[in-house]
């Protein structure tokens, strides 16, 4: 050969290589501090000889090889080298998992029995850990794919990353650099404490990467550059966007707030871990203006007429009322009190409306701080009753028609609910401002926590005698898994959705699934692709 063509390909080789490394900057991206040392320099090297051993993988699927682009293998090495790192500092991040899957399904881990960890040791390494590590890495990037957790993909990364996590397990040092970065002080006050869950969340393998991607994006979306003319707008914008983040974001971890998943990190143990785990329970709702004194403003729920005390060094400038003002306020829970963290602004009386979704969580909310429950027992005997209702009218939690049928369908629907369970309230029915063509195919879902959900597209997911769209002598099998998946990874559908799918035609899709799907791996998958709906309603439908 020409030893002109071996040089260049020798050059390409050393830029391919370069361009597959992974550098110290790229490892202390995922840590919360800036200066490196030699433990960092270690734990690159581990990073390094991951991501050399996965950069050898290569699959005939062609949606399967895309997944592990270069980009990711790298991210994805130093994600499984913080896992180690992780375990040998005792930081505790997977623990937490660890520990919440625990106490949600009483199994330590998703994906497998206890029973069949038989030679899994929770304070070490194991290879289990890297299969679901990785099965989260892969999933969360691409959410609107369903990666088998049992498949081809998982099992090549597990078994060439723990090789090399193996081999560094007995020797790698300990970093006590992080270990420090991740205690919180026991007697730290409300800044420090919000801060640390923001540092803590928006830093950690386990959960930065999607934290810090939806708050770039809401960044985005809020059009931040705009105020780069004023400095002080600016900042007020930006702690707006984070506040915000923090108070109502849920991580794909079990559709866990970021404070909920720290609690778990510092453990049940720490003096502040009831605190922490509620200083995301934000209230968003209409108060009135009672009085002051020394430390706190006090507040009367205006819908329940609960007192609240809001400490007030956490309000800015604030100037005591001459006369009666309400106010719409947005305060988190603080030790016996709670603390400013948003707006608070003057409303007129016509602006209070507690007839929206939010209010009606805040009043569940409320009621529940002073032992009660009286609304959210209303609402459930409602919505129970309206399914049992439905049910009994269409054999099914769902009905299929036309798009030019489903106003007076509803309309029925309330005025037999009505009939059968009179109300000594007046309540006007429902408004429907639902754009649909007059020949679609509609799916009317009841769903038991918002009622009347309609969906077009999706009539022949079901087989049913009611369905007037699918053929009764149709021979061909219905792919029940597939047509599952579909209503779970897409964001569209409702958490109940697939989790009634799944019931109704449960040997079906077990038949055709990866693997049967017990409650438990379902409820963790509904956590997973439904976080933004699992914990929503219950609403009412008729005041």
């Amino acid at each position: 050969m020409d030893i002109s063509k071996i040089w260049l390909l020798l050059v390409l080789a050393f830029f391919h290589m370069r361009g597959n490394r992974i550098f110290i900057q790229d490892w202390i991206a995922h840590h919360t501090y800036q200066k490196t040392n030699e433990i960092d320099s270690y734990y690159l090297r581990v990073a390094n000889e991951i991501n050399d051993s996965l950069s050898t993988l290569w699959f005939e699927e062609q949606e399967t090889n895309e997944l592990i682009h270069t980009d990711a293998l790298k991210t994805l090495s130093i994600y499984l080298t913080c896992y180690l790192e992780d375990v040998i500092a005792k930081t505790g991040i997977f623990a937490a998992f660890r520990t919440i899957h625990t106490e949600l399904y009483n199994q330590l881990l998703p994906f497998h029995a206890d029973n069949d960890l038989t030679d899994y040791y929770a304070e070490d390494i194991n290879s289990e850990d890297v299969a679901v590590l990785t099965w989260l890495f892969f999933s969360e990037r691409n959410p609107h794919l369903f990666i088998d957790p049992r498949g081809r993909l998982i099992q090549l990364v597990t078994d060439l990353a723990y090789a090399i996590l193996e081999e560094h397990y007995e020797v790698a040092p300990e970093n006590e650099k992080l270990k420090l970065e991740y205690v919180l002080d026991e007697g730290a006050n409300y800044f420090e404490v919000r801060n640390f869950i923001e540092k803590l969340v928006a830093t950690n393998y386990l959960t930065a990467g999607e934290y810090n991607t939806n708050l770039n994006h809401l960044m985005q979306v809020a059009e931040i550059g705009r105020y780069q003319h004023d400095q002080n707008q600016l900042q007020q914008m930006i702690y707006r966007v984070r506040d915000n983040h923090f108070n109502n974001y849920r991580l794909h971890l079990y559709a866990l707030k970021a404070s909920e998943f720290v609690a778990a990190v510092i453990g049940k143990e720490h003096r502040l871990h009831d605190i922490v785990k509620t200083l995301g329970n934000r209230m968003n709702s209409f108060f009135e203006f009672v009085k002051t004194d020394e430390l706190y403003v006090h507040v009367k729920h205006i819908g329940t007429k609960t007192a609240f005390k809001i400490f007030k060094d956490s309000i800015q400038q604030f100037v005591e009322p001459t006369e009666t003002l309400s106010f719409y306020m947005e305060i988190v829970p603080w030790k016996d009190a709670w603390n400013l963290s948003g707006i608070m602004t003057v409303v007129n009386a016509e602006e209070i409306n507690f007839d929206l979704p939010e209010q009606y969580e805040m009043t569940y909310r409320i009621e529940a701080l002073n032992g009660k429950d009286k609304s959210l027992k209303k609402t459930e005997k409602q919505l129970k009753d309206m399914g049992k209702l439905f049910q009994s009218e269409h054999k099914a939690a769902v009905a299929f028609m036309e798009g030019k049928e489903v106003k007076e369908f509803a309309t029925d629907f309330f005025k037999k609910y009505q009939q059968k369970y009179p109300s000594k309230e007046e309540s006007p029915l429902p408004e429907s401002n639902l754009d649909l063509t007059e020949d679609a195919q509609v799916t009317v879902f009841f769903n038991p926590k918002t009622g009347l959900e309609v969906f077009g597209g999706i009539a022949e997911f079901f087989p049913l005698k009611n369905n007037k769209f699918v053929e009764k002598d149709d021979q061909s099998e219905v792919p029940y898994a597939r047509y599952f998946l579909n209503l779970l990874v897409e964001d569209f559908f409702p958490s109940e959705l697939p989790k009634y799918y799944v019931n109704l035609f449960k040997a079906e899709v077990d038949k055709q699934f990866f693997f049967p799907l017990n409650d438990a791996v379902l409820d963790f998958f509904l956590r997973f692709y439904k976080r933004g709906t699992y914990f929503l309603g219950p609403f009412p439908l008729l005041k």
